[in-house]
């Protein structure tokens, strides 16, 4: 039996063309490591090494088998398939099929079988996809990268639900009670609340456990979530556990609201 053949020969092996071997080469350096792509037009490949690529490739899932299994669009799935923490579809494989219908060729990508079980309880174990409805106004995939004890300290804001799911207990945070004044207090997590307002949970110096509003302005062009005097932005992302000075008052119909915020 031969060590190795031709690019042409694996090509046909693989089932694809010859300058298709090179990218998939690329994409399996722990497979193919010992072929010389270099060595260009006679590039020869393990015969081992193809063996190994069609075993990897046996039991394949497609794109609409992991959406299946995670119960989401295959769209979702492709968003933040490679965002970093989330990288364990990297090597796949588009094999050409016939459509059953038009009789026309069709490529399907497949990722191995132990990548994309990887990868599905990755999302599972970590909530990736109950993050990302379309009430939850987003920026970037931030917790794509976290472990879920991680999730209070990265994320931009939970929804209510969620947080109480995670046990964050928002319940026990006052809301219209809270006396005008000054206080230091450290936000522990925030929350969407209706269009256009962030609640923020603090915990105080006194282990007091309060609740305040920022608010999105309208009148000024920028997009950021604040207290009245509009100098911090509580739509950031990283910052859970920051310790603030906070300053609260009540509006003309005695109503607290969030006046100023600065971080010491």
């Amino acid at each position: 039996m031969k060590e190795t053949c031709s690019l042409e020969d694996a090509a046909l092996v693989i089932g694809v063309c010859p300058n298709q071997v090179f990218k998939i080469i690329d994409t399996h350096p722990d497979i193919f490591s010992v072929v010389d792509t270099k060595a260009t037009p006679n590039t020869s490949v393990s015969v081992s090494s193809l063996q190994a690529f069609k075993s990897l490739y046996k039991d394949a899932y497609s794109f609409i088998q992991i959406a299946n299994r995670l119960g989401v669009s295959i769209e979702r799935i492709q968003k933040v398939k490679s965002t970093p923490g989330t990288s364990f579809l990297e090597r796949s494989f588009c094999s050409q099929k016939t459509c059953p219908k038009s009789g026309r060729p069709t490529i399907q990508r497949n990722f191995p079988k132990e990548d994309a079980e990887e990868f599905i309880e990755y999302c599972e174990t970590r909530s990736i996809f109950k993050f990302l409805q379309h009430s939850v106004r987003v920026k970037a995939f931030t917790y794509a990268t976290l472990k879920k004890e991680d999730f209070i300290c990265a994320s931009q804001a939970y929804r209510f639900k969620d947080a109480a799911q995670d046990g964050l207990n928002p319940q026990k945070y006052k809301f219209s009670n809270i006396a005008p004044g000054e206080y230091i207090g450290k936000l522990v997590f925030k929350v969407w609340g209706r269009i256009s307002i962030i609640q923020c949970f603090f915990v105080l110096e006194n282990n007091e456990f309060i609740r305040l509003t920022a608010f999105r302005p309208r009148a000024t062009p920028w997009r950021g979530y604040t207290p009245r005097d509009g100098k911090v932005d509580f739509s950031e992302a990283s910052i859970e556990g920051t310790r603030y000075k906070i300053t609260t008052g009540l509006t003309e119909r005695g109503v607290v609201c969030f006046l100023s915020a600065r971080a010491i």
